[in-house]
């Protein structure tokens, strides 16, 4: 799922016509979006090496095709996606020396008069292997696939999301490792990266995808919109905060929409297709869902009957449609303000109700460290020899990923927080 990184004033983007941004500005506008949350000087940091990081990916072999972003125009897409990234990187390291070990798992550090001595791992064949190394760098990529984790640290209710990732690819391995010794925990504040509405036992970037991210009538429990459905394409991190709120969330759509969408496209862009492309998946991927028999997709002839399938007020849910169609028909959106090319009516049956999670792809908070990437311990002292980087690390985010103003700063953290950790480690090693 990787598509891009963050890079701000490189020489790439400056190529393409990108403008050159104040540092101080983007550094503001990010802290006033975080709530002041996130570390200004972990940020700052990350800023202004992020030039320097592409061109050394750029040195490395990593190609980019496009520069762009809804806020600040940051978002350095790859050429090939994240299969390019990660085949030039791993190539890169190998001819290195780089020695890289698959299916094998980081169990336990090893310490040593307070500083760090090594790691146990499992190896495929279960067998257990000691690495005696004077600097650990933790790079696990956070606890997205850790249930556990997830409600301790988030307090999500876990029906309500759905994860779109490897299953148990990102347990939480690095951190507790840390943990373990003695690192510092305030910086875990439990901030999950959404990217929308997303139906259980879908797949991200297929045609069903598409469509149930588009903004057509959303409602909740009680047969209301909660927010303009829009809102999921301009800053799905903020809807996923909105979305997590109610107990339950339905998009409302008529045969004809479903029709429509198949041959003629959905109203809005996303990433994977562009706007009024057509679907012509799109009914059978809704059919590949039924058959899973996960009890969210519900049809109807009547909206009556519809309600009553869903367990929504009757009265309340023909309310919202008879007010979201008078918006339709008006073109204006008296409740939200969702632009009119985007208010489509709801007009005759058969009807359906998606009920719909919201979909994250990561956490993004963490260990606690330096502006080099050294963990903290909980007395706020580095604990020697011990580094992390990217979604093992916390204190960059404030309670919401800011996809909308800086797209691409989880994998741009990740490649300028791996850097800081390993020019440290180089000086801390005295190399």
């Amino acid at each position: 799922m990787a598509e891009g990184i963050a890079g701000i004033n490189d020489e790439y983007a400056k190529s393409i016509g990108i403008p050159t941004y104040d540092l101080v500005e983007v550094l503001n506008k990010a802290e006033h979006y975080h709530h002041w949350k996130a570390d200004p000087e972990l940020l700052m940091r990350f800023y202004e090496n992020s030039a320097d990081t592409i061109a050394w990916l750029q040195k490395l072999g990593i190609e980019f095709n496009v520069v762009q972003g809804m806020g600040f125009k940051t978002h350095h897409t790859y050429e090939g996606m994240g299969k390019q990234y990660v085949n030039t990187l791993g190539a890169a390291a190998e001819q290195l020396g780089v020695q890289i070990l698959t299916s094998t798992t980081g169990q336990e550090l090893i310490m040593q008069d307070g500083k760090v001595a090594g790691i146990k791992a499992k190896a495929q064949d279960g067998s257990i292997l000691t690495i005696n190394a004077p600097v650990v760098i933790l790079a696990t990529g956070g606890y997205s696939t850790n249930p556990e984790m997830i409600k301790k640290y988030a307090g999500v209710d876990l029906e309500k999301i759905a994860y779109a990732g490897l299953p148990g690819s990102t347990n939480g391995d690095g951190i507790n490792m840390a943990l373990a010794v003695g690192a510092s925990d305030k910086k875990l504040t439990g901030v999950i990266q959404y990217f929308g509405a997303f139906m259980d036992g879908d797949l991200f970037s297929s045609e069903l995808y598409n469509g149930m991210v588009q903004p057509m009538l959303r409602v909740n429990q009680d047969g209301k919109r909660f927010i303009s459905e829009f809102m999921n394409q301009m800053d799905p991190c903020m809807y996923g905060n909105a979305h997590v709120q109610q107990d339950a969330v339905y998009q409302i759509m008529t045969k004809a929409d479903l029709d429509r969408f198949t041959t003629q496209g959905a109203p809005s862009d996303l990433p994977y297709y562009r706007a009024n492309t057509p679907l012509p998946d799109f009914v059978n991927q809704i059919d590949r869902i039924v058959k899973m028999d996960k009890g969210n997709v519900f049809v109807a002839d009547s909206i009556d009957e519809l309600a009553d399938m869903i367990k929504v007020d009757k009265t309340a849910l023909k309310a919202t449609i008879d007010r979201y169609n008078g918006y339709c028909q008006t073109g204006k959106d008296l409740e939200f303000g969702k632009e009119a090319a985007f208010l489509s009516p709801i007009g005759d049956g058969p009807y359906y109700a998606f009920k719909l999670k919201c979909g994250y792809f990561c956490t993004n908070d963490g260990l606690e460290i330096t502006p080099q990437a050294q963990v903290l311990d909980k007395d706020g002292k580095v604990i020697p020899g011990l580094y992390a980087g990217g979604n093992d690390t916390g204190g960059w985010c404030g309670d919401t990923y800011d996809i909308a103003l800086i797209p691409g700063t989880t994998q741009g953290w990740a490649a300028n927080t791996g850097r800081f950790a390993a020019e440290d480690a180089a000086r801390y090693l005295n190399k």
